[in-house]
């Protein structure tokens, strides 16, 4: 005979008061003998489960759990109590599945916040910034009591890449709790992110009041990632160092110690310390490829060239990624056989490229070169035995069986086959040559034809974000070079540099020549014509440096101590008319200036 309701009622809140006690022990057997008494009561089969998960048997308790879910279907509590057990036994997906159907018809926030928790755990990005959205809109009435359902939003939108998004609402988030240390940190993220690493760095030494900057080394790191955005790199191994003192986990402090020893031109160290970034996890793509050009700059190309290979699977911002149903080519013979390579980064990196070429289309049946369509003219008339078009759509081409070649290698993969050392580059100071013809048509514009040295300039480059800016100059550095007299300055910059000449010349005369008629951005036939005409270039660390060491042009081109075309060498072995000068990591970029006015003097001595 079953217990009457009331005696049912007495039992269970006697046993409920012991689980409350933390007496899970005690409060099992008065379930047991309940549901011996009455299998069907669905609330004491739930709660024995939470004894004995309580006990650390998430198996057993997650079979009552289901049980009870088979008694009470609509009841949502039995299925985060499942989800628990789940969670407990390291089934995720079972998790998210008994999650999900719980919160099909729930409008409760922490159950649907727990659903979008989950999504963002198995990687399914999309559907979780969609469940946090869901939840979100369910605790709009009571928002401050879910302040981590909006962070951990933020947070889940940079990981999806959208760290614009990311900010804003980050931002609202700390705005509603100006103390609130996860949404700190995470803003802070998000501005490194989007090489705003200053707003970042202003966030967190404004707020330290939020934190215990002594002992919160999640604190520490976060501020060194703020430094080493804005390019103190000393200030970033610094704060990691202190960081890593307070034992904080993980690979994130390895990474960035690591890049901080590397920007500040120390790379045995710097490789010893990524190799430990890499031990603590060996899938994490950037720190490979962070070794790998660590392990270049040392001189170790061998090492450095299949590691920096992780730049594709670390998505490299600028990388361009493309599919095809032919392989890659690995290196093996190409008697036979047509090989196409194609441009997965900047104009300079293919103009770098031209220097293996001829060898490959000696290798090959027939070579195929795909790149920008600005460069296909001037490679084109370089090698008439090879193939130069332009990049094309690479799903149609397989689609409509448009791809005519055996084997296809990106150029930034070429190196690892045809340069496996140093003593494989050639010694050839050239690898292109100008058009006669438009070289004969520029020389008859003065000062081009005219018996002064020319010297060729480029001091910036069109993309100044982040750390890149710190490499460059602006024009008002370089009065000092243009007041040396005897040279005809040539401007080379391929970006609009009309606006900046005008604004300095107001106050100061100097002499620059350019042509308004020539377009150095797109007509690089133009552009190899006007560099050849020159007796040295000094350029910055861009493409128009690429250009005058392609063409075998004298050239000095300045640059970060981390210069990944010097590969351990003190001058860029794909260039061996370029000299290379080391920017001071600590100083700023003008700090060079000086120095290259005392070489330009030197250089017209010698001449």
């Amino acid at each position: 005979m079953p217990p009457s309701p009331q005696t049912t009622l007495d039992q269970m809140r006697k046993a409920l008061l012991l689980q409350r006690e933390g007496k899970p022990a005690r409060a099992r057997p008065i379930y047991e003998k309940l549901l011996k008494q009455d299998p069907g009561n669905a609330e004491a089969t739930s709660l024995l489960g939470l004894c004995f998960l309580e006990q650390g048997y998430p198996k057993r308790a997650a079979a009552l759990f289901e049980r009870a879910i088979s008694l009470s279907p609509d009841e949502p509590r039995y299925r985060i109590n499942l989800a628990d057990a789940l969670d407990a036994l390291g089934d995720t997906d079972a998790q998210l599945a008994a999650v999900a159907q719980a919160a099909e018809a729930s409008v409760d926030p922490a159950l649907l916040h727990r659903k979008a928790r989950l999504l963002r755990q198995t990687g399914r990005l999309p559907e979780a910034l969609a469940a946090y959205d869901t939840a979100l809109r369910a605790a709009a009435d009571a928002l401050p009591d879910h302040l981590d359902i909006l962070v951990e939003f933020g947070q889940t939108l940079i990981l999806a890449g959208k760290h614009e998004e990311a900010v804003r609402v980050l931002q609202f988030a700390v705005s509603a709790a100006p103390g609130h240390r996860i949404a700190l940190l995470s803003l802070a993220d998000a501005l490194n992110l989007l090489d705003r690493g200053s707003e970042a760095l202003e966030l967190l030494t404004g707020s330290a009041a939020a934190f215990d900057t002594e002992t919160d080394a999640a604190y520490r790191l976060s501020l060194a990632n703020a430094l080493w955005s804005v390019g103190d790199y000393a200030g970033a191994l610094a704060e990691t160092d202190r960081a890593l003192a307070l034992r904080i986990e993980g690979s994130d402090a390895r990474l960035l110690r690591g890049k901080a020893l590397y920007h500040l031109g120390r790379f045995p160290e710097a490789v010893e310390e990524l190799e430990r970034a890499l031990a603590i996890e060996p899938g994490r793509h950037e720190s490979a490829m962070t070794l790998g050009l660590a392990c270049l700059a040392d001189g170790d190309l061998a090492r450095g060239w299949k590691l920096a290979e992780r730049r594709v699977e670390a998505n490299l911002k600028g990388l361009i990624q493309r599919r095809f149903s032919r392989p890659k080519w690995q290196g093996e013979p190409l008697a036979g056989k047509t090989l196409m390579i194609w441009d997965d980064q900047g104009i300079g990196d293919v103009l770098r490229s031209t220097s293996m070429f001829a060898e490959l289309a000696e290798q090959a049946e027939r070579l195929i070169v795909e790149c920008h369509p600005k460069l296909v003219p001037l490679l084109a008339r370089n090698f008439p035995q090879v193939t130069v078009r332009q990049r094309g759509h690479e799903g149609l081409n397989a689609l409509m069986g448009g791809e005519d070649f055996d084997v296809q290698c990106a150029f930034g993969g070429l190196p690892a086959l045809l340069r496996p050392d140093i003593a494989a580059f050639p010694k050839s100071r050239a690898s292109l040559t100008a058009d006669p013809a438009r070289v004969a048509a520029l020389r008859a514009r003065a000062p081009l034809g005219g018996s002064r040295p020319k010297v060729g300039l480029s001091w910036t480059s069109g993309n100044r974000a982040g750390q890149r800016g710190r490499s460059y100059l602006a024009l008002e550095d370089l009065l000092p070079l243009l007041a040396i007299e005897d040279v005809d300055f040539v401007l080379l910059d391929y970006t609009d540099r009309s606006a900046e000449i005008a604004a300095l010349q107001e106050q100061t005369a100097f002499t620059l020549h350019r042509w308004d008629d020539l377009d150095l951005f797109d007509d690089l036939e133009t552009v190899a014509a006007l560099t050849s005409c020159m007796d040295l270039v000094i350029s910055a660390n861009t493409s128009v440096a690429d250009m005058s060491g392609a063409l075998g042009v004298p050239t000095w081109r300045f640059g970060p101590v981390t210069g990944t075309i010097l590969l351990g060498q003190d001058n860029p072995p794909w260039a061996p008319a370029t000299r290379y000068l080391r920017l001071d990591p600590m100083l700023p970029a003008s700090d060079v200036v000086p120095q290259l006015v005392a070489g330009l003097r030197s250089w017209l001595a010698g001449r």
